[in-house]
């Protein structure tokens, strides 16, 4: 492969992406190089289709970028903490780390300091099975009835597995085992035993599930929608297509702001997914959201 500083910037982006393992690694480094590369085409009046390899390696841009970013000026969508908050530790810690990871695969690796990420306070085993309790059994006003039932659901398996969204997102039917004995589920090739209220929560989405996708399952790719997760309402119509119906996969992001709402309409304050995990975080990029960074 060429490392050439003259090659094209979004080419040698999409190499890089290319030889990365695992969808959300291939998620989050592609948002942040692409957000740079949007920032560095607007701040030198280029196309981005025009820039080089070299410009994404000079240490002056990259600096350039990354304080712009601090300070909240390449914020795509709005945060918990509105649209003009500075980004999270988080958020710099991945994106420090992306470029030093693309710089070092090009080549020219810049060694960029790390900011130390920060990890939201868990909730005690206690208080998480406690606050999954007071979710489930009651619907807040405002939110649909299966959004909810799949939002408990989601925060019953993080309560149980100790695992965030980007382990709980790829989960299929299959990965469910709510009639044995000892109900259990799989998650990230690892099996855990459902206690009372998570095999609720998850039988309860289960049914929904059914029901949302039984009209049209046999009409996507050609067989059932295996997908855990999938979106509980019509989306909207876009460049005159017609609006898809509820029951595709759901993605990522869909399921994080189902989240922030209900927490947030329930208990009053937006309590992260990953603040239900009884263990640690194990990489940044486990939690880190790119929408609010």
């Amino acid at each position: 492969m060429s490392r050439t500083p003259g090659r094209s910037a979004l080419a040698a982006i999409a190499a890089f992406l290319d030889g990365l393992p695992g969808e959300a690694t291939r998620r989050l480094r592609g948002t942040y190089l692409q957000e740079y590369a949007a920032h560095l085409a607007t701040a030198r009046d280029r196309p981005a289709a025009d820039l080089t390899l070299a410009d994404l390696l000079d240490p002056a841009h990259a600096e350039a970028w990354l304080l712009a970013a601090a300070r909240g000026e390449t914020r795509r969508r709005n945060s918990l903490r509105g649209p003009a908050a500075p980004a999270s530790a988080n958020s710099m810690a991945a994106r420090t780390s992306t470029l030093n990871t693309f710089s070092a695969h090009a080549g020219h690796p810049l060694a960029l300091t790390v900011p130390k990420p920060e990890f939201a306070p868990r909730l005690s085993p206690t208080e998480a099975h406690r606050t999954l309790k007071l979710l489930t059994a009651h619907q807040p006003d405002g939110i649909l009835a299966a959004t909810w039932e799949r939002t408990t659901a989601l925060i019953a398996l993080a309560v149980t597995t100790g695992h965030g969204l980007a382990r709980l997102h790829p989960m299929t039917l299959d990965d469910l085992q709510l009639d044995h004995p000892l109900p259990h589920t799989r998650v990230a090739g690892a099996w855990y035993p459902l206690d009372t209220v998570s095999r609720h929560a998850l039988a309860r989405w289960h049914g929904t599930h059914h029901t949302l996708t039984a009209g049209h399952r046999k009409a996507l790719q050609g067989g059932d929608v295996h997908q855990l997760w999938v979106t509980t309402a019509p989306g909207r119509p876009r460049a005159g297509r017609p609006a898809p119906p509820a029951g595709l996969p759901a993605a990522r992001r869909t399921l994080e702001a189902a989240h922030r709402r209900l927490v947030t309409l329930a208990l009053g304050t937006p309590l992260l997914l990953e603040q239900f995990c009884p263990a640690e975080p194990t990489e940044t990029t486990e939690t880190d959201d790119p929408a609010d960074a």
